[in-house]
């Protein structure tokens, strides 16, 4: 009973991060104050990285979670373990993924006379 407990709290808590991250990444006004004491407008930050921020905090809440009841349990070991490499492998493959998909647009965009001949899908990019 306990562990749902636990689970219900860090998905509650999970989503209330995520929400104010969301409500930080919408804000049209973020101001640094400067030495000088004038104001400067800071850059909007990345949705994608709040986004990454509140998904990696829940998964520690979760991973926390986990080895406290391996600890109690040891039979739970490959279900942390399986809960570990899950997402590891997924947000692995994903970056690398966004990433060759980036660097393919810069190259385009820093050679255009070398890779004129070549076309780029976009949509259909295979690691």
């Amino acid at each position: 009973m306990k562990y749902l407990i636990c689970g219900i709290l860090g998905i509650a808590i999970g989503f209330f991060v995520f929400y104010l991250l969301f409500r930080i990444a919408n804000k049209d006004k973020l101001y640094r104050k400067l030495q000088d004491g004038s104001k400067k407008k800071l850059p909007k930050p990345n949705f994608t990285k709040l986004v990454l921020v509140a998904v990696l905090f829940t998964y520690f809440v979760g991973l926390y979670i986990g080895i406290k009841v391996t600890l109690i349990d040891y039979s739970q070991f490959g279900v942390l373990a399986t809960y570990i490499a899950t997402p590891t492998t997924t947000v692995i493959a994903l970056y690398c993924w966004k990433a060759k998909a980036e660097n393919i647009i810069k190259i385009k965009k820093g050679y255009p006379e070398e890779t004129k001949d070549i076309s780029v899908d976009l949509n259909n990019i295979n690691i």
